[in-house]
């Protein structure tokens, strides 16, 4: 896409999230239905279909279950976990890896990145490991209210590569698109998400645009 494709593409998507945000400020009637709407837009579910590889990206244990069921379904031959390093010498990736053995996925079907400490670096790390071992499609597994934002970035990269990859939100038990004004932890995910989903598609400074 040239510049003048992407600027456009930019404008629609910041036009739909000030069209969000003003129906939230302006709907005196069925406040309900626009909240819940505002809730639905993150969660990003395609057909669900064979692909070479799942790949579970890291945040907490509902992702790589979710990545372990579609291979024990039979949907896919391969397991990618992705994650990095943090705190006391740990590795979010080694965490992702020991949940889905724990599920009775061979290590030998489980390909490992552990340099990932961003959402686009999710992407280019498992890309990478695609590329490497000859792998063309996947099934991108992430929290539902995660998923709107990283099926973008992870489309944009695997396109520029010639791969193909799919959405299937893992379900998280303490999110709930349809209730999610009601908590506040949910209201911080929902507005944080909605503003990394605007620094992405302006292309504001990368890691406010691309981390978990």
């Amino acid at each position: 896409m040239g510049l003048g494709g992407a600027s456009r593409a930019r404008a629609v998507w910041l036009g739909l999230l000030l069209v969000l945000a003003l129906m939230v400020a302006l709907t005196a009637t069925n406040r309900e239905s626009v909240l819940q709407a505002i809730g639905d837009f993150l969660v990003v579910r395609d057909p669900l279909g064979p692909a070479d590889a799942a790949i579970a990206i890291a945040g907490n244990g509902a992702r790589a279950r979710g990545a372990a069921s579609l291979m024990q379904q039979g949907y896919v031959q391969w397991l990618i976990v992705s994650g990095g390093p943090y705190g006391g010498g740990l590795n979010s990736a080694d965490t992702l890896l020991r949940d889905a053995m724990g599920m009775g996925i061979p290590r030998d079907r489980i390909l490992v990145d552990r340099q990932a400490t961003a959402t686009i670096e999710n992407s280019t790390g498992t890309a990478d490991l695609m590329q490497q071992h000859g792998l063309r499609s996947a099934i991108l597994v992430t929290s539902d209210y995660h998923m709107r934002r990283s099926i973008l970035i992870f489309r944009r990269e695997f396109r520029r590569r010639g791969l193909d990859v799919r959405a299937h939100p893992a379900q998280e038990t303490f999110f709930d698109a349809k209730r999610w004004w009601t908590r506040d932890f949910e209201r911080r995910l929902v507005v944080g998400e909605y503003l990394k989903l605007v620094a992405f598609v302006l292309g504001w400074p990368q890691r406010l645009a691309v981390n978990r």
